[in-house]
């Protein structure tokens, strides 16, 4: 464990100090973690997502009047660095960050809550990204290629947690979530699964979803309040987003996933395909039957 603790915060026009101890909403709506009460501010503006030990990423979700980060309007999920300046309407707030020795005062204070703590379990992990996102941001007029993404983001998180799934962390155009394997774990993937491939048939914009089923370390740093996964499973399904990419399909499960969800008549095999930096070949499926010979 590094010896170094990290602080976060965002510094208000008023120059108070709002804490970042994990995932945060900033709109005009009083439920937001920072409410921010402008007309120019939509309800559920934006969220700052904690990732992994040291990182925090904003995420526009389809404000009508945009999100700046030192004074662009982001149309992806972008990462914050020390001293960003993040502009919501009138108010500019500043992102602030630093690194504390453990035997600083302050960091003494929140060595305890600190502890990386860890554990195994059998998960489903799921990779989506739009594709294309280049061409699009390059040729789509003025605000509609970052008010479309933002939307995207907002409507696919608003999936994910309605059914159960946890937001792990957004990736400049694509996200990974994860269900743990519960009971109802299954119900819930497959109820995931449909709503976002009717999400996919509007093609506003056009994503591609993987999905698998295997084991991760999680961990938590209490501080940051989100789990991080780690592991070679983890590994495996953003290798697969290639994959299916190869295979021109936008809905591809792993052979594990199949099997977990109980697929088999619901899909047919895709492909057989090496994987970057895994031996063997592995088989991969998609939505739909295999058509009788």
């Amino acid at each position: 464990m590094s010896n170094n603790l990290l602080q976060s915060w965002l510094r208000l026009p008023d120059g108070e100090r709002h804490d970042l101890n994990g995932t945060s909403s900033i709109g005009r709506s009083p439920d937001n973690s920072l409410q921010l009460a402008d007309h120019e501010v939509s309800r559920r503006h934006a969220i700052i997502q904690a990732q992994g030990e040291r990182e925090f990423w904003l995420v526009d979700l389809g404000s009508a009047n945009g999100t700046c980060v030192n004074g662009r309007r982001i149309s992806q999920s972008v990462r914050l660095h020390n001293g960003d300046i993040i502009r919501i309407a009138s108010s500019e707030l500043e992102f602030c960050t630093e690194i504390l020795s453990a035997m600083h005062p302050g960091g003494q204070q929140v060595m305890a809550s600190t502890m990386i703590h860890i554990r195994q379990a059998q998960c489903w992990l799921m990779v989506a990204d739009i594709i294309g996102s280049t061409q699009m941001a390059q040729t789509l007029p003025g605000a509609q290629f970052p008010r479309m993404t933002g939307t995207w983001f907002k409507n696919c998180r608003q999936i994910i947690d309605e059914c159960g799934g946890h937001m792990s962390k957004y990736l400049g155009d694509g996200f990974f979530c994860y269900w743990d394997d519960t009971e109802d774990g299954a119900i819930q993937v497959r109820q995931a699964v449909a709503k976002l491939y009717e999400a996919q048939l509007k093609a506003n914009p056009p994503f591609r979803l993987v999905l698998h089923f295997g084991g991760a370390a999680l961990g938590t740093v209490p501080t940051m309040n989100e789990l991080n996964l780690h592991g070679p499973e983890v590994n495996f399904v953003f290798r697969i987003e290639k994959v299916a990419a190869g295979l021109k399909q936008n809905v591809v499960f792993s052979e594990a996933a199949m099997k977990k969800m109980g697929a088999e008549r619901e899909v047919h095999l895709a492909g057989e395909c090496a994987v970057e930096g895994f031996s063997t070949k592995h088989k991969f499926y998609a939505p739909g039957a295999a058509k009788a010979g």
